[in-house]
């Protein structure tokens, strides 16, 4: 199957804009349709590790030309009260999800910013392009005969519904997909059993010795059935300059879900009880000190001093969601699902990103016929398969959940062996 002369993609975040630029810089013409209204898009200044695949896709179609990631070359591991007691050469590229959103929509459609004040102008030979902010996918329609994907689309602004249709769509709406509920794809996501508290601090509010002590490092620190994550980031307007980043962590702490101290952690300022996140300037300020106070002293003073230096810290309950057991495309493989629409990892490793651009290759292979569709969903299954697992093995290991940690290992060999012996 050769590059589709139409695409739409629904979904405007970092999967879809990642497969709507490839699409564009092949000759695509391409339309993506995101039902968030707000044409200036936040992400809670989220960190994210951004893998080969990523770097490859950013080489070869990126031409802004501005910075993506902060380099770590190393993996620092804490252990209680120990600074470091391992420091292992680990080189790594970590980014923000506001970075990367801005570079790919000045690519993709020309979108100024801060971060990119002059968009580059479009290559020759690319496709063209529209990003339609605040359209919600309401159903689909598949002509055979044509080779047409039909996707029937509301404003979430006016309710004014209308049709579009091209011979392609990319379904990467995110771990909420709208698209999987119209297949009737199931997408229950699993609670693993523990949160994340998470949050950004500006670097200059720090001292110059925490500073040194994250820098170009990928830190873990394990405390007592709790463990934290932390490195450092971009702005979400592009500044990698020192003195300018921020210091990004997540914090993963049990909580029982429907449990009271789960109920008073995610019910928010206004007395909202949120399902799943608790956004930046909506934790309760009580909720947020007594987290503090019960739990600094465990840590190492470099972490207790970002934690408590972080001004608008936010709330999201870890969980994923295993698509692997079902369909990855659909309409004679003219509808695919990528991204976290098509599977979703707890967030421990951060490699949303990457597996969103794996599906990108993966796709490029399909068009220039060099594997087929089925073999495509495939490849994707197993690697999804894979980093459920590695996700979760991070996590337990951090946790100290040692008999669901076993039940994972054993998972992750049996899913290699098989895979060895040709069953997956």
């Amino acid at each position: 199957m050769p590059y589709p002369k139409t695409a739409i993609v629904i979904g405007g975040s970092i999967a879809g804009l990642l497969q709507g630029l490839q699409l564009k810089r092949n000759g695509v013409n391409v339309t993506v349709l995101e039902q968030d209204p707000s044409d200036d898009r936040h992400s809670h200044e989220s960190g994210v590790q951004i893998g080969p695949s990523v770097v490859s896709l950013f080489d070869k179609y990126d031409a802004t030309g501005r910075p993506s990631a902060i380099p770590a070359r190393f993996l620092s591991v804490a252990w209680r009260k120990h600074l470091r007691i391992i420091n292992h050469p680990a080189p790594r590229h970590m980014s923000n999800w506001g970075t990367l959103y801005l570079i790919l929509r000045a690519n993709f459609d020309g979108k100024t910013s801060e971060m990119v004040p002059d968009a580059p102008p479009p290559r020759k030979g690319d496709g063209e392009v529209a990003y339609r902010p605040g359209k919600r996918a309401m159903g689909l329609r598949y002509s055979k005969d044509e080779g047409i994907v039909h996707v029937e689309f509301e404003d979430v602004k006016t309710g004014e519904k209308d049709t579009i249709s091209a011979e392609t769509v990319i379904a990467a709406d995110g771990v909420h997909s709208t698209v999987r509920k119209i297949l009737h794809v199931p997408s229950e996501k699993k609670y693993s059993g523990y949160i994340g508290w998470r949050g950004t601090v500006p670097e200059r509010l720090l001292s110059p010795e925490t500073v040194e002590y994250f820098s170009n490092r990928l830190n873990f620190s394990l405390m007592n059935g709790t463990y934290c994550i932390s490195y450092i980031i971009p702005t979400e307007t592009g500044h990698v300059e020192p003195g300018k980043r921020l210091l990004n962590w997540v914090w993963y702490y049990p909580a029982a879900d429907g449990s009271r101290e789960m109920t008073d952690i995610f019910t928010d300022t206004n007395g909202k009880i949120h399902p799943s996140t608790v956004p930046q300037g909506l934790v309760k300020p009580d909720v947020w000190a007594s987290q503090k106070a019960r739990h600094l002293e465990q840590m190492i003073p470099p972490l207790a001093e970002i934690i408590d230096k972080t001004p608008r810290p936010f709330i999201s309950k870890v969980a994923d969601l295993d698509g692997t057991d079902h369909q990855a495309s659909f309409f004679d493989g003219r509808l695919v699902l990528v991204g976290d629409a098509y599977n979703a990892f707890r967030s421990h490793l951060g490699m949303a990103s990457e597996q969103a651009a794996r599906h990108c290759w993966q796709m490029d292979r399909v068009w220039r016929g060099e594997i087929t569709q089925q073999e495509r969903d495939r490849e994707a299954a197993l690697y999804a398969k894979r980093f459920i697992l590695l996700n979760r093995f991070i996590g337990l290991t951090g946790m100290e959940l040692w008999f669901q940690l076993f039940k994972t290992v054993a998972g992750y060999a049996w899913l290699m062996l098989m895979h060895f012996m040709g069953f997956v």
